[in-house]
């Protein structure tokens, strides 16, 4: 069974499925996913996207501020930390993806992953920004100098484009997702799902 976690590092409820893969599984299981890391939102302006306005325009601004609500109540069920002030500025993630593809160690990537979350949803950390993503790899061990260098390689870029081809290929659907065997499933949400899921896996 191939398990793919589809996931966008500024999506706070990425952060919220993140978090639940984590709770459920063991060093074992966890190697049986990979992780691909998808930026949704291509045009993301240098300074960030403000998620409020980008909200209201598509979805008017009762929605917008209740879609943010809504994410705060998951991530709290979950014992995960998110400050609602730092959800309404999405910074551009391709940069961070990258880092998280550059590592070739699956606990380093779950480990990497787990730091940028926090990071941006608990402190406001601009992830775009070389210097704090450096800082964010080094606070896990890991060599910042050498994983930015590895960045610069041609196959990252091409191996993120791949990725964001084939996610693509599966048509549109509200991120994160699972993809199992090449289908996508959204449906490993519940905790029960996600362990059977996992377990069959191992």
């Amino acid at each position: 069974m191939k398990i793919e976690f589809v996931f966008d590092i500024v999506y706070p409820m990425s952060y919220v499925a993140f978090q639940k893969l984590k709770q459920n599984s063991n060093e074992h299981t966890a190697t049986r996913v990979e992780l691909l890391p998808i930026q949704i939102v291509p045009a993301i302006p240098e300074q960030g996207l403000d998620v409020l306005k980008y909200l209201t325009e598509k979805y008017g601004s009762v929605a917008a501020n209740r879609k943010l609500e809504m994410t705060k109540f998951a991530a709290y069920s979950e014992d995960i930390i998110v400050n609602i002030e730092h959800m309404k500025r999405m910074p551009n993630s391709q940069l961070a993806h990258q880092a998280i593809l550059a590592l070739d160690n699956t606990l380093d990537q779950y480990a990497l992953t787990q730091a940028l979350f926090h990071a941006l949803f608990a402190h406001g950390k601009d992830i775009a920004d070389v210097r704090i993503l450096k800082d964010i790899i080094e606070g896990i061990g890991l060599d910042g100098t050498k994983v930015l260098r590895s960045i610069q390689h041609k196959e990252i870029a091409d191996y993120q484009h791949e990725l964001t081809k084939y996610v693509k290929s599966l048509g549109k659907h509200p991120i994160p997702y699972y993809i199992v065997d090449g289908v996508i499933n959204d449906q490993t949400f519940s905790t029960q799902e996600l362990r059977q899921m996992l377990l069959r896996a191992s």
